[in-house]
């Protein structure tokens, strides 16, 4: 505060009252300190938690090879022949395929499903190739019975008939997707369907 002073005339005497004692320095008031801001209780209890920065987990490495060589080796067969001895001596897809395009007389489905019935009813027979039709059981892969013809490059001319493969042990349908390339053994059972088979692939019998 200021320090104010004053005069008082009474009669003749002038009384001058000073502001303070003599020993002050200076009349001014001390300036009020700067006080920290008040910490609650929760805010001084609090734990720290560090920033932990998440990392995306890698996608799991598939087993199976882009590429599959459909070739049917001597080494190949023997393999699959020591591991199902069940299937020894089984038919090979192909090979039945290359049989019915030489049959200019096969000129529906109907028919050609006939001739392969003949020759591959009650076998076992070695399928190949790109899948659809994907179930929780199964799949279905394409046999062509006609050859392509010399000006179709994309091989749209040649027919072909389906046949459902089920239960066929290493397929999931989870980790198989259409157009994806198989090989199959199965057991034929005539009518466009096969049964009881295994994925080669994926069992590890086709190296």
């Amino acid at each position: 505060m200021q320090c104010a002073f004053g005069s008082m005339v009474r009669g003749s005497v002038v009384v001058t009252g000073f502001c303070g004692a003599v020993a002050l320095l200076g009349c001014e008031a001390e300036k009020p300190k700067t006080e920290a801001p008040a910490v609650s209780a929760s805010q001084a209890t609090a734990p720290v938690v560090a920033s932990v920065e998440s990392k995306p987990k890698a996608a799991a490495k598939s087993t199976r090879p882009e590429h599959i060589d459909l070739a049917l080796t001597a080494e190949r067969r023997s393999d699959v022949e020591s591991a199902y001895s069940e299937a020894k001596g089984f038919l090979v897809g192909t090979e039945l395929e290359e049989t019915m395009k030489k049959n200019k007389a096969l000129k529906d489905k109907g028919a050609a499903l006939k001739a392969f019935d003949k020759a591959a009813k009650g076998k076992w027979v070695l399928f190949s190739g790109p899948i659809v039709n994907l179930t929780d059981t199964g799949f279905d892969l394409g046999v062509t019975f006609t050859p392509r013809m010399e000006n179709d490059p994309m091989g749209m001319s040649r027919q072909f008939f389906m046949v459902k493969l089920d239960s066929v042990e290493g397929y999931t349908k989870d980790a198989f997707k259409d157009g994806q390339t198989v090989v199959a053994l199965a057991k034929y059972d005539g009518d466009g369907k096969a049964s009881k088979g295994y994925e080669l692939v994926s069992t590890g019998h086709w190296k």
